[in-house]
C-alpha cells in the first residue's frame, strides 16, 4: 500500500521540477528531494535560475552561498510559487553580516554574512488508493518536502574573491512515512571588472530514504557567470547534476530609474530543463519594483501541458 502512494507522488516531484526533456535525458538515474532542484525567488527564476554568480543578494544562501560575503545590508525575503494540480512552493530567508548591530567602525561584512531559511513544497488532498488505479478513493492525505539551511558567506581580505558554505537538514513527509537527510553546499565567487565569476557544489552528499525507497539527494556541480554594466545585467550558468543531463540557463535584466529611491526592472531568461511540449521552449519572463530598500517580484514560466508557473517574492532590506 505505501509502495503505491509513494511511487505516484515521486512522479509528480519528478515532473515539477522540470527533469530535462527525453531527447534531452541522460538516464543516468532518479535522486530524490526533486524539490530542490526548484529556483527560488522570481527575479531568479525570471532569469533562468542562472543565479549562481549573483552576488549581495541573500537568496545567495541557495544558489551560491558564497554571494553572501558581498551582502552588506540585514535582508528578509520570501515568495510562494503556484503550481499545477494544488502544488505550492515557499520559502523564506533571513540573512544578516556578522557586524550588523556590533562593530560600526568596520565594513559590516568585513567578518562575513549568515543567513538562515526554509524551502516547502506540499500538496494536500491526495486521494488514497489501493494497488489497483480502478480502486475506490479511501480518504485523502498529505505531502511535504522541507530544507532548512544554516549559511555563511565571507570576502577574502585583499582579494576579489568571496568563499561560503550551507549546511542542509532536508525533510520529506507521504502521508505516515517520513525521513531525513543532512547535505551541504559549497561555493567560491570571483569579481573582476564588470565581470563575476563562480562555482561550487550544492547537494554535496546524503541520501533520503522514504519507506522502501532510497536514493541520493540531486548532487549538482556548477559553474556561472555575470556581466553587470550600468542599467543592464547578463547571467549564465552551467549545472551539472549527476543523475542527469547538462543543465543550461541564462537570462538578462535591464532596470530603469523612474524616481529618486524607485526603479523598475523587466527580465527574461531561458533554462533547458524546463523544455516542455506545447511550452515555448524553456524560457521565463518577469518584472519587479524596487522603493527604498522594498522589492517585489514577479515571473512567469509557460508550462506547456503541465500548465504555466507563476512565482511572487518581496525582500526587504536593512
Amino acid at each position: 500500500m505505501r509502495r503505491a502512494l509513494i511511487a505516484p507522488f515521486s512522479l509528480v516531484l519528478a515532473a515539477l521540477a522540470a527533469a530535462p526533456a527525453s531527447s534531452s535525458s541522460s538516464g543516468k538515474g532518479t535522486a530524490a528531494a526533486a524539490f530542490l532542484r526548484l529556483t527560488p525567488g522570481a527575479r531568479a527564476s525570471a532569469l533562468g535560475g542562472a543565479y549562481g554568480a549573483v552576488e549581495g543578494d541573500s537568496l545567495a544562501t541557495h544558489y551560491n552561498p558564497a554571494g553572501l560575503g558581498l551582502l552588506d545590508r540585514v535582508e528578509a525575503a520570501g515568495g510562494h510559487e503556484a503550481r499545477f494540480e494544488g502544488l505550492s512552493y515557499d520559502y523564506a530567508v533571513l540573512s544578516a553580516p556578522v557586524l550588523a548591530w556590533t562593530d560600526k567602525t568596520r565594513r559590516v561584512s568585513d567578518y562575513g554574512t549568515a543567513a538562515v531559511s526554509v524551502y516547502s513544497l506540499s500538496a494536500s488532498g491526495i486521494e488514497r488508493r489501493g494497488l489497483v488505479e480502478t480502486d475506490a478513493a479511501a480518504g485523502t492525505f498529505g505531502a511535504a518536502d522541507r530544507a532548512y539551511a544554516l549559511s555563511y558567506g565571507v570576502a577574502v581580505p585583499g582579494a576579489k574573491l568571496a568563499l561560503g558554505a550551507a549546511a542542509k537538514l532536508v525533510e520529506s513527509s507521504l502521508d505516515s512515512a517520513r525521513a531525513t537527510a543532512l547535505t551541504a553546499d559549497l561555493g567560491a565567487l570571483w569579481r573582476f571588472g564588470d565581470w563575476t565569476a563562480a562555482g561550487g557544489v550544492r547537494n554535496a552528499f546524503g541520501r533520503l530514504r522514504l519507506g522502501s525507497y532510497a536514493d541520493s539527494l540531486p548532487f549538482v556541480a556548477y559553474g556561472a557567470a555575470s556581466w553587470r554594466r550600468g542599467q543592464w545585467l547578463a547571467v549564465a550558468e552551467a549545472d551539472l547534476p549527476r543523475q542527469d543531463a547538462m543543465i543550461l540557463s541564462c537570462g538578462s535584466e535591464y532596470r530603469v530609474r523612474a524616481a529618486p529611491g524607485l526603479s523598475a526592472a523587466a527580465r527574461a531568461g531561458w533554462r533547458s530543463e524546463r523544455r516542455d511540449a506545447g511550452g515555448l521552449g524553456g524560457v521565463s519572463f518577469g518584472f519587479g519594483a524596487s522603493w527604498r530598500g522594498l522589492d517585489g517580484d514577479f515571473s512567469w514560466m509557460p508550462g506547456g501541458r503541465l500548465g504555466d508557473v507563476m512565482q511572487y517574492s518581496m525582500k526587504a532590506g536593512f
